[in-house]
């Protein structure tokens, strides 16, 4: 278990947009009794169908979201870095987890109980509120996630997923748009709702075209506005 002071942990909940707005009083509180843990790349920090008494407020390094069926096919529902939330629905609705969570690099984890939660809700329902925002924000992306899986083509999907990927973890090089984010061809098919053959055969089209270019994982858009409308397509 790592070790953080009450003030490191106290700038690490207000780093995240939902708790900016509490009082230091209460942001002392909150932190006193929550918990940092660290995870190593891969490593599974919860899995769907298990009961969850905690939510996760991430202080470094980024997660991937996932559900799997019984016959071991896994859909993907993106990533998640510092400041994020995760873990909440499963506290609320005392149910199980919804998804499986995996950090794809070295991550830090701010842990905190229901039992501390739910009496902080209680007295900054400013925070609730805007927890209850966060939720429906990601229920939307959900909705849109399984909409273009449903609706659209390959080929649209799968650049819409490059263009949001890029628009948050995009930088700009002499090349193009640079993905700072490793992935292998099977994370793009969870992502898409492809096979992993789909998706090589798609990118290699699109690197002989000039769109794109692949190097050890990592992707950079070299025709930024072929891409867009591309993922215009239905």
């Amino acid at each position: 278990m790592l070790v953080y002071s009450l003030e490191e942990k106290c700038a690490l909940l207000v780093n995240s947009s939902l708790f900016q707005n509490v009082s230091p009083t209460d942001m002392q509180h909150l932190a006193r009794y929550s918990k940092i843990k660290a995870y190593k790349t891969r490593e599974e920090i919860c899995r769907r169908g298990e009961a969850g008494s905690q939510i996760f407020v991430i202080a470094k390094g980024k997660v991937s979201l996932h559900t799997d069926s019984d016959d071991g096919k896994e859909l993907g529902f993106g990533f998640m870095g510092a400041g994020e939330i995760f873990g909440e629905i499963a506290v609320f609705d005392g149910g199980e987890r919804t998804a499986t969570v995996k950090a794809i690099e070295p991550a830090e984890l701010l842990v905190i109980e229901k039992r501390d939660l739910m009496p902080f809700l209680q007295k900054n329902p400013n925070v609730a509120v805007q927890l209850l925002a966060t939720l429906a924000s990601r229920l939307r992306r959900t909705d849109e996630h399984f909409e273009d899986i449903f609706f659209r083509n390959l080929p649209g999907r799968l650049a819409k997923k490059f263009i949001n990927l890029a628009s948050t973890y995009g930088q700009q090089t002499d090349e193009g748009v640079h993905i700072n984010l490793k992935l292998s061809q099977g994370e793009i098919g969870k992502l898409t709702g492809a096979t992993r053959e789909s998706i090589n055969k798609q990118m290699r089209a699109w690197e002989a075209d000039g769109l794109i270019n692949c190097k050890k994982g990592y992707i950079t858009i070299k025709e930024l506005d072929k891409l867009e409308d591309l993922s215009e397509l239905a």
